[in-house]
């Protein structure tokens, strides 16, 4: 028997014990190690599927591939494997089997539960509720509940920045999509049912959707309760008694092709959708937009001339237009985005053979991209690990060097429809916040907390703030007026 015979010979007993590494076509992107006897890598994913991802990166590159409990998965990485993966069509990779951990959420036939053809049609009906006279509405609501929470706050005192988010995008998503009675009513029982949704969305969900724990179960409850709360309203209008701008009542007036109305648990399910993609990542991305600017002032002095120029430092200025005229604080928000993308995992099923460089991932196999890898990619940004806003200015712009450079809001024909909301939030608030306040960091560190798939700061991410006194500024541009105060005076480095 010849070396090359014997070398064969091996390879062929080996395939017996790894079966995964090869397909009749090609092979599988290599395993990383430390994979445990039937669970495979499932317990570091549960315990910690960041570290796990980073692992495997550092280790293996841009593709490699896990066992999840009964489920095998590639890894795939940077600009290129993100263009092939939201390249690809439905039937090939999808979404739908990737994501059935939001059908307790969302409801059967709804979104990812959908065919994809019914999924398209569902998130059509969005827009109407997505148009510029729209927006401009928006805007104000955004601007308004800002106000609104902020007034309560005294001279100056500490908040936890999270928590204060958190609760501020909800009051801007129930006012601007779901209904100003659901914003009107909004009170603790809303507070604890969207906590329960939301815990209900756990890395455990991806393989046993519908396992009883009592997360789960608080999930479920939670589910029926809400249509319950939904459906009184939606009732309300349907006798005429009121008629909204919003989405809710953008979904009442909609129609799929074949003529049919949507059904209250539809319209619930869909409402939950569009709340989860513009509460979630809007609060995360407001999140870290502060703690960032606020661990390098030395950016804050232009995105305060930037607010007094645009909007005189009157919260009743901000318009969707205006919004539009503020690069810094834009770029700020495109950085923060960058570094701390609020979704770290993207999930595909392989429902063919889906090629990658000289790798085939099987028909069957889950396909994992993460935005906190592609995002920090040094094939697309410079110093990526570095805070520099003035990276997506223009003449540099290095996201642009390659179309799927950035995943945060997925891309190609899955981008998210949401996108320009998100970032309209995050700057509408921070307008406000900082037309109006003073802050420093209170807190020792700002670290992602990764217990949940949404990742923002752990807890407490604490501010200090102090009211600013607007009567001693020359506020009108006209007069060539200037800020006498600096946010750089009270805002340090962490």
């Amino acid at each position: 028997m010849t070396h090359a015979q014997t070398h064969s010979s091996w390879t062929e007993r080996l395939k017996q014990f790894v079966p995964w590494q090869t397909t009749s076509q090609g092979k599988r992107p290599p395993t990383l190690e430390g994979a445990l006897p039937v669970a495979g890598h499932s317990v570091e994913f549960l315990r910690d599927p960041m570290g796990l991802i980073d692992r495997g990166h550092r280790s293996l590159g841009e593709a490699y591939h896990l066992k999840l409990f009964n489920v095998e998965a590639a890894v795939l990485t940077g600009p290129e494997a993100n263009e092939a993966i939201f390249r690809a069509s439905d039937e090939q990779l999808s979404p739908k089997e990737a994501y059935k951990l939001m059908t307790p959420i969302f409801g059967r036939g709804i979104a990812y539960d959908a065919e994809p053809k019914v999924m398209s049609e569902q998130l059509s009906f969005f827009f109407p509720a997505l148009r510029k006279v729209r927006m401009d509405t928006y805007a104000a609501h955004m601007t308004q509940e800002t106000q609104a929470y902020t007034e309560q706050w005294g001279d100056e005192g500490e908040v936890d920045l999270a928590e204060m988010m958190n609760e501020l995008t909800m009051y801007v998503s129930s006012r601007c999509l779901l209904c100003v009675e659901f914003r009107e009513k909004l009170n603790r029982e809303f507070a604890d049912l969207y906590h329960d949704l939301e815990r209900g969305v756990h890395p455990l969900a991806y393989f046993f959707p519908n396992a009883p724990i009592p997360t789960f179960l608080r999930r479920n409850r939670a589910r029926v309760r809400m249509r319950e709360l939904l459906s009184v309203i939606i009732a309300e209008r349907r006798r005429g008694s009121v008629v909204g701008e919003d989405f809710l009542q953008t979904l009442m007036d909609a129609n799929y092709r074949d003529g049919r109305k949507l059904t209250d648990d539809e319209i619930t399910g869909l409402l939950l959708a569009i709340v989860f993609a513009g509460h979630h990542t809007s609060a995360v991305l407001a999140t870290w937009t502060g703690v960032e600017l606020l661990q390098h002032p030395q950016y804050l002095p232009d995105i305060l001339a930037e607010q007094e120029k645009v909007h005189d430092n009157r919260s009743d200025r901000v318009t969707s237009e205006s919004l539009r005229k503020i690069p810094h604080l834009e770029h700020a928000v495109m950085e923060a985005e960058r570094l701390h993308p609020p979704l770290v995992l993207l999930m595909r099923k392989a429902l063919q053979d889906f090629h990658f460089r000289d790798y085939v991932i099987p028909a069957g196999d889950l396909i994992i991209a993460s935005p906190l890898v592609s995002n920090r990619s040094d094939k697309v940004f410079s110093n990526p690990q570095v805070y520099a806003p003035e990276r997506f200015a223009p003449g540099r712009e290095e996201h642009k060097k390659h179309p799927y450079s950035m995943t945060t809001f997925g891309g190609g024909k899955h981008i998210c429809m949401g996108l320009h909301f998100a970032h309209m939030q995050v700057k509408a608030i921070w307008s406000v916040l900082l037309q109006q306040f003073e802050f420093e960091l209170a807190s020792s560190s700002y670290e992602p907390s990764f217990e949940y798939l949404v990742v923002g700061p752990r807890r407490p991410c604490l501010l200090r703030y102090k009211r600013r006194d607007l009567s001693k500024r020359k506020s009108s541009p006209k007069n060539g007026g200037k800020s006498k105060g600096s946010a750089t005076s009270t805002a340090h480095a962490a």
